[in-house]
């Protein structure tokens, strides 16, 4: 979402692999501040599918074309064959040393400037690289390290480092073999699927396919709670619209983990609340590397409101089949990554006011937590304001740091669901449709705040 200036690092520590038994290893995963799976590689000869056409008024995809670079007579070869990578060219700048391109999706593009690729070498040598962005982007996160593909690591300072012009730097000390470098520990649509049918089967549900995306991937959503009782007032929970966003994707686990706990508190909760969760709304952005849009380019959380997009319209259309409509939605919660921790609202939401359950909900998290609370006028088509607007939920963007700390995040996220189940619980104010005459208004398409 839209950086800050604050940039606060943390130590990642090792993941847990990715085995038959799903919940151990996702819930060491949510300490760990890592993501976890089992790399597969495409095709030697596989290239990105290439994405459906896009509307007139939309720039049009640069297709990501996977391959190796190859320097034998330096033992090194790198490559983007894995999902979720993102390398746009490799340049040899002398011995040792590479220049490592990378290029977004579309441009302009909000700088969330992912990363992802592979180092064979092989013999053990040291290696220096200087990343390079196109147009003029800037490195944002800090590079993730891992052997396999399951255990990762952040870079330590003797390893990492940003210059004075905003250049990165890694050096690498590297043994015979592979060695992944990514902005983050890849979480694939594989694993939301794993987590998903994980916490599912333990509430006796089964996720299920609503629609599919640009390329074709299954689009998935799971329900708990008071499903059968169609007078509840639902939750509505949305992950992974920017394909980057791994820390909100954390925030997220935890949250639903919280309200599928087995304790007093959240039995009860789901006796009356409805939840319904579609963690991962673009799942052809993460495998491509994208750094915002889906397989067109477009950024999903500009498209609530034209719903030119497969994923969205197949979202709002799920909502209607359900029958979730204006006065329905108790709150509505899209998780994202960006700087810092904070909560994105609405302005002219009543319930932001003092007795209204979104200022009650925002209290109780800024008591343990330095989240910062930033309200803006319900206008351009983001999945909150739309929330707002069309379902008259009170909504919240809550944007997770790149770097806040694993174990704070999950603390956070883990209280921001306590605290939600216990003013859900108390009687609500029955909700009405706003007027929101700004909303909408202007550029669909335009990537920034």
């Amino acid at each position: 979402m839209t950086p800050s200036t604050e940039d606060r690092r943390h130590r990642c520590g090792h993941a847990a692999t990715r085995a038959a038994r799903w919940l151990p290893a996702a819930l060491a995963l949510l300490m760990a501040g890592c993501a976890s799976h089992q790399p597969i590689d495409p095709p030697a000869a596989a290239a990105s599918v290439p994405p459906a056409a896009a509307p007139a008024d939309v720039p049009q995809v640069a297709v990501q074309v996977r391959k190796a670079w190859r320097f034998d007579a330096d033992g090194i070869r790198f490559d983007n064959l894995l999902p979720a990578a993102r390398l746009s060219g490799v340049e040899r700048l002398g011995e040792g040393r590479y220049r490592i391109d990378i290029a977004p999706e579309t441009e302009p593009v909000n700088p969330s400037a992912w990363y992802g690729f592979r180092i064979h070498a092989d013999a053990p040598r040291t290696l220096e690289l200087r990343f390079a962005y196109a147009h003029g982007h800037r490195h944002r996160y800090v590079p993730k390290l891992s052997a396999d593909g399951r255990e990762w690591r952040e870079a330590g300072g003797d390893e990492y480092r940003v210059d004075d012009d905003g250049v990165a730097h890694l050096q690498l000390q590297l043994e015979t073999g592979a060695l992944h470098v990514s902005a983050q520990p890849p979480f694939l649509p594989g694993d939301f699927e794993a987590w998903s049918a994980d916490v599912a089967a333990r509430l006796g549900v089964e996720p299920r396919t609503f629609g599919s995306s640009v390329q074709g991937r299954p689009l998935h959503v799971f329900e708990f709670g008071a499903v059968a009782d169609t007078d509840a007032p639902v939750l509505l929970v949305l992950g992974r619209q920017h394909p980057p966003e791994n820390t909100g994707t954390q925030a997220l686990t935890g949250f639903i983990e919280s309200l599928a706990a087995d304790t007093p508190q959240a039995r009860t909760f789901r006796e009356r609340v409805r939840v319904l969760v579609v963690p991962l709304l673009n799942p052809d952005g993460v495998v491509e590397g994208h750094w915002r849009g889906n397989a067109n380019g477009v950024d999903l959380n500009r498209d609530w409101g034209p719903f030119a997009q497969p994923e969205t319209r197949a979202l709002r259309d799920l909502l209607d089949a359900r029958g979730i409509d204006a006065g329905r939605v108790a709150f509505a919660i899209d998780f994202h990554s960006t700087f810092r921790d904070v909560f994105y609202t609405v302005t002219e939401d009543p319930s932001r006011a003092p007795g209204g359950v979104l200022h009650a909900w925002i209290t109780a998290m800024q008591a343990g937590f330095d989240i910062e609370e930033k309200p803006s006028t319900a206008r351009s088509p983001v999945f909150k304001n739309w929330a707002f607007c069309r379902l008259g939920a009170p909504t919240v963007t809550y944007e997770v740091g790149d770097t806040t700390p694993a174990a704070e995040l999950d603390k956070a996220a883990r209280h921001a669901a306590q605290s939600l189940m216990a003013l859900l619980l108390e009687p609500q104010p029955p909700t009405a449709v706003p007027e929101c005459p700004h909303f909408g208004v202007g550029d669909s398409h335009r990537q920034f705040r």
